[in-house]
């Protein structure tokens, strides 16, 4: 839905939950993967993610909240940035996500960890796409709540379908402390998402 809303504030969405499985490439759109749709849209309305106003005989008339699920209208991103403060700026920060994600169908190949960690290593990198990245338990859990399982196999993940690299960087503790400590650090592959293995979609 945030995608589709194309940076506009007044975003509203009428389609029954088969379209919405076609779309993401979901198995059996018609029934099993119109159930998840139906109830990804209820969870997004409890928690306060979208307003979700039923109708008799007629797909349910779906209007986008706050991304940040404090219930308010939707804003668009992009233009709350120009123009704003300090402080604005910091609350309407945003990573993009190449359109791969969608139209190759990774949104419905990658498990909900490999999607977690992918955005934290877009948010990490800071719009610096030849950026490595280290990710350490605790900063996952305190800054992302993300448990160390998570992390672990959100990253193994995404090194498996080479949508990113890893390598070892040595930590030098001293001229001459013969002990080095390494890190695994990871790099997005560029356009991964565009260019990935996975290609199933029919829609592609």
């Amino acid at each position: 839905m945030l995608w589709l809303a194309r940076n506009e504030d007044a975003a509203y969405y009428s389609y029954p939950a088969n379209q919405w499985a076609l779309l993401m490439g979901l198995e059996d759109p018609e029934r099993a993967g119109a159930r998840r749709v139906q109830e990804a849209i209820r969870w997004l309305d409890r928690e306060g993610f979208v307003l979700q106003e039923r109708r008799q005989g007629a797909p349910s008339h779906i209007r986008l909240l706050n991304d940040n699920g404090d219930g308010r209208p939707y804003q668009a991103p992009g233009p709350a940035m120009r123009n704003a403060n300090k402080k604005e700026k910091a609350a309407n920060l945003y990573v993009q996500l190449a359109a791969g994600f969608w139209t190759r169908g990774w949104v419905a190949h990658l498990s909900g960890s490999a999607i977690a960690m992918y955005l934290v290593l877009l948010h990490e990198q800071k719009g610096e796409e030849s950026k490595s990245v280290w990710i350490a338990p605790r900063m996952g859990q305190e800054r992302f709540d993300l448990s160390d399982e998570t992390r672990r196999k959100g990253l193994k993940e995404l090194v498996d379908q080479h949508l990113a690299t890893v390598r070892k960087r040595p930590l030098h503790q001293g001229l001459f402390n013969e002990a080095y400590r390494t890190r695994n650090v990871y790099d997005l592959t560029a356009r991964g998402l565009d260019l990935g293995e996975y290609g199933e979609n029919p829609f592609f």
